[in-house]
C-alpha cells in the first residue's frame, strides 16, 4: 500500500515591510478568510486516507496556516521542522514518510520554491504553487522497484473553495 505526501503553501501573508525578517511575517486578514473558505474543499480531498499528519515550517505564515488546517480537519498540533522553512534537500522530505503507515497522508506545510523544487525532484513534475494551493503525491511501493512519486492531484485556493459550493 502507497503512502501520501501532500504539499500546502501558506496562505496569503501581510506585505512585507522594508527591513523586516520575512519568516515573522503573518498571513493577512484577507489570506485568513480564502484559507477558512478553501479548508472544507481541501478536507473533502483528503477524507480518503487512513490518517494525516501535519508537517510545518516554521515560518509565522506557515505556521498559522498549519494551525488552522490542523484545527479545520481535527488533527493533532503540528510538528515544526525548521529544515521545511530552510529548504533542504529532498532527502529529508522523503524521511517524513517514515514518521507515517501505508494508506496514510503527511501534509507539509510550506513556502516557495522549496514546493516547487520539490515536486520536481520527487515527480519530475515542476509545479507553481500559489499561495494556498496543494499537491498531493503517491509514493511508490518500494518493493515494486517504483522511483517517482505520482502526482494525484494539484489544487489552487478557488479550486478548493468550488468543491466546497457544490
Amino acid at each position: 500500500m502507497s503512502k501520501y505526501l501532500i504539499m500546502y503553501r501558506h496562505g496569503i501573508a501581510e506585505d512585507k515591510e522594508s527591513g523586516e525578517d520575512d519568516d515573522l511575517r503573518s498571513l493577512s486578514p484577507r489570506g485568513k478568510i480564502l484559507l477558512k473558505k478553501s479548508v472544507s474543499g481541501f478536507k473533502t480531498m483528503v477524507d480518503n486516507y487512513d490518517a494525516l499528519k501535519i508537517f510545518s515550517s516554521p515560518t509565522v505564515r506557515a505556521k498559522e496556516t498549519a494551525e488552522m488546517l490542523a484545527e479545520e480537519l481535527g488533527l493533532d498540533e503540528p510538528t515544526y521542522l525548521e529544515f521545511l522553512g530552510t529548504g533542504s534537500g529532498v532527502s529529508r522530505l522523503r524521511e517524513l514518510l517514515n514518521e507515517i503507515e501505508p494508506g496514510e497522508a503527511a501534509i507539509v506545510v510550506g513556502q516557495q520554491p522549496y514546493l516547487s523544487l520539490w515536486s520536481q525532484e520527487i515527480s519530475g513534475t515542476f509545479l507553481r504553487f500559489k499561495k494556498g494551493s496543494a499537491a498531493c503525491f503517491r509514493f511508490p511501493d518500494e518493493e515494486l522497484g517504483e522511483t517517482k512519486a505520482e502526482l494525484r492531484w494539484f489544487l489552487q485556493t478557488r479550486g478548493f473553495a468550488k468543491i466546497d459550493d457544490k
